[in-house]
Parts: structure tokens; sequence; C-alpha cells
């Protein structure tokens, strides 16, 4: 879901602390695997008993996939949304997660039918206090 649409739905608040909890599920995710790596590359001996060691090498192989992609995850959602709670204060008034989303890219790539999807994605907003406006990228 578009950044604008869940923030217009659940509130910037609401919507950077569900970032946050997602990023940290994915840190912990990334953590628990890295644990069973370590562990598994302990246990693993190629003298192991019919299948024991592929099958060893694999979980091996496979735990690692996902612990790379899991921080690589993390790295990611914390730092856009680290980034979109950067420009979300006012310049004016200095409030800060006090505005309204008045306009999006998508709104824009749905009239456009030659727009790159996901490319430049930014959102319009105002300020509740002071009707201030800028934009969010």
């Amino acid at each position: 879901m578009e950044p604008a649409e869940s923030i217009v739905r659940l509130g910037f608040s609401r919507w950077y602390e569900r970032q946050l909890i997602e990023s940290h599920a994915y840190l912990v995710t990334g953590f628990l695997c890295l644990i069973v790596v370590l562990a598994s590359l302990e246990d693993f001996s190629l003298r192991g008993p019919g299948y024991q060691p592929l099958a060893m090498l694999m979980l091996i192989i496979v735990a690692g996939l996902v612990c790379c992609i899991s921080c690589r995850r993390y790295l990611t959602i914390l730092a856009y949304a680290e980034h979109i709670a950067e420009m979300s204060t006012c310049e004016k008034c200095r409030a800060y997660a006090a505005f309204s989303v008045t306009g999006s890219s998508a709104a824009r790539q749905a009239l456009s039918v030659e727009a790159d999807q996901g490319a430049n994605a930014w959102f319009a907003v105002r300020c509740r206090k002071c009707g201030h406006e800028w934009t969010i990228s």
C-alpha cells in the first residue's frame, strides 16, 4: 500500500509506529536465523549418517539467505520511515506530524499512462495548524 494512503487511513503516528514494528520484526527474524546458522555450523559434519550432512547444509544456506534478506529489509523499512519522519515537521510553525495529505504521486500516476511505477513517490501535505503546504518525497 502507498504510504500516503496508509497515512490518510491511520494517521502519521500510527503509520510510523507500524513501520517501526514491522522493521523490528524483520530484525528479530534475521537474528534468529543467524542463531540457527551458527548452531548448525557448530554441529555440521560431513561424516554424518545418510542425508544428514546434506540436510544440515541446506538448513545453513536457507537460514543464511533468510537472515540476509531480513536484515536488508529491516534497514530499508527503518530508513524509509525515518526519512518520512524527518520531513513531517512544518517549516513555518514547527508542528510535528500535524498534517493532512492533500495529494500523492499515485493519483497522478493513475492519470498518466507512461508513468513509472514507484519512481519518485511523493505526497503533498498541509499543516493543520498554520495551513503551510509542502511535499514529502
